[in-house]
């Protein structure tokens, strides 16, 4: 059989055509590889991410669809607080007890009081204030060492033909808010540079793109990347932009110092998690390389009564086969922890340089799956982290690029240029389920 060069390649790729009669270069067929793999060729994008050293969270998002759409200047959700009442070192004199916080507790409220060594029962009597109430003992005298924990919502008992509570128990939905951000990149070229394209056939038609507005086209997606995770909203002005998810979790979530080195710190974050109520037994640990060498050192002596023999891939737990093949996923303490490399951590002209690793953050822990929030009056299911981008029926700022010049909008100056736009924020849904961590001790 002759040779034969195919129109086609193996990854599914685009074949380049020669220049098609009577099509114009314009903002509405110029293409980069980043599209053209999301619209025509989804199977390309976890290729097209380690190629181009993108990090991978925010284009995950898009991937498995935690991606929606906002069309106000900000957006915003409440979310529940804990339905039991508990307060933490509380004082004592008595049968007085002040609490550092609200204490919510209601005459005839049976609350569980311990010290740390001992436990009571007691039966509130009298409110002084919203931080002071009594409580008789029920049991035994009190005899505190130093203050107490309270649970206030324990239980409570009637005689018979007695009237109930006259003061009903309130939630009060905490709202988190965050706003609109947008992203600007530009590229310009002179016109008679402008015979430097390539066409390529797609089902939509054919459509163009220039290696040096690719390059651009990155850069910008990158820039939109850094603003979703990193971004401190800025104090003043009209473009103090959005709150990063991480900034949100350092602000509301959980924050750790030093690396993850041991089987016994993963079920110290398992236990954290499992206390902040959220359901979630699943996480993404997007992490450095330290971090992954770390834990590579720390499951390589991992059994299969932790993993259940099938934390690796498809193959049985084997120290030397796991070695082989890096590892994917681990059970501990009723929590499925994912490990993921996250690439702009080590990227030295990202945050790998030796001083951002010092000041960065190394590892990041993101729940899987979906959480319950108040959104428009409304409770409803939402993923934990979304990618919002604003729209309305007729208008999508997602990813805007607009090219005026030879080929697009006649302009006076003999030169093209390009303008990239995104208006952007995201929302971080529990975020007391998050856990950020960075290598060495800042926090």
């Amino acid at each position: 059989m002759a040779f034969s060069l195919l129109d086609n390649n193996l990854s599914g790729g685009p074949a380049v055509i020669s220049a098609p009669g009577g099509v114009n270069a314009t903002a509405a067929n110029f293409i980069d590889d980043y599209t053209y793999a999301q619209k025509y060729a989804p199977e390309l994008m976890p290729m097209l991410h380690s190629a181009y050293g993108k990090g991978k969270i925010l284009k995950l998002t898009e991937l498995i669809g935690n991606e929606s759409t906002y069309a106000s200047d900000q957006i915003q959700h409440s979310e529940e607080g804990r339905l039991h009442n508990a307060v933490k070192n509380v004082s004592t004199a008595d049968n007085e007890f002040t609490s550092p916080t609200a204490h919510n507790a209601r005459i005839n409220d049976t609350v569980l009081i311990t010290d740390g060594v001992a436990e009571w029962q007691a039966v509130v009597t009298a409110i002084s204030s919203t931080t002071v109430f009594t409580a008789v003992t029920t049991g035994d005298a009190y005899d505190f060492a130093g203050n107490v924990d309270i649970l206030i919502d324990f239980t409570n008992s009637w005689g018979k033909g007695e009237v109930n509570f006259t003061t009903s128990r309130k939630w009060d939905p905490t709202i988190h808010v965050n706003h609109t951000h947008i992203v600007k990149d530009f590229y310009d070229i002179n016109r008679s540079d402008m015979i430097h394209k390539t066409w390529i056939m797609t089902p939509d038609g054919p459509r163009w793109y220039n290696y040096e507005m690719q390059r651009t086209a990155t850069l910008f997606d990158n820039k939109v990347e850094f603003a979703h995770f990193f971004h401190q909203r800025k104090s003043a002005g009209n473009d103090r932009g959005m709150k990063g998810v991480i900034p949100q979790i350092e602000e509301r979530g959980n924050i750790a110092n030093e690396y993850i080195t041991t089987i016994e710190d993963l079920s110290e974050i398992a236990r954290r998690l499992k206390q902040q109520g959220g359901g979630c037994n699943s996480y993404n640990v997007w992490h450095d390389h330290e971090q992954g060498r770390l834990f590579r050192i720390m499951l390589s002596g991992v059994n299969a009564h932790y993993s259940g023999g099938g934390n690796y891939g498809a193959f049985n737990n084997s120290q030397d086969m796991s070695m082989k093949l890096g590892f994917n996923d681990v059970y501990i303490d009723g929590v499925t922890f994912f490990f993921q490399p996250w690439e702009i951590l080590d990227n030295p002209s990202l945050m790998g340089s030796e001083k951002f690793r010092n000041t960065g953050i190394a590892y990041l822990m993101i729940p899987n799956g979906d959480t319950s929030i108040y959104e428009e009056g409304k409770s409803i299911s939402k993923p934990y982290l979304s990618v919002r981008y604003r729209a309305d029926g007729a208008y999508n700022r997602k990813r805007e690029v607009k090219i005026f010049g030879p080929d697009g909008t006649e302009q006076v100056a003999d030169k093209q240029e390009a303008h990239w736009l995104s208006e952007a924020t995201n929302q971080v849904a529990g975020a007391n389920n998050y856990l950020v961590g960075r290598g060495v001790a800042v926090y």
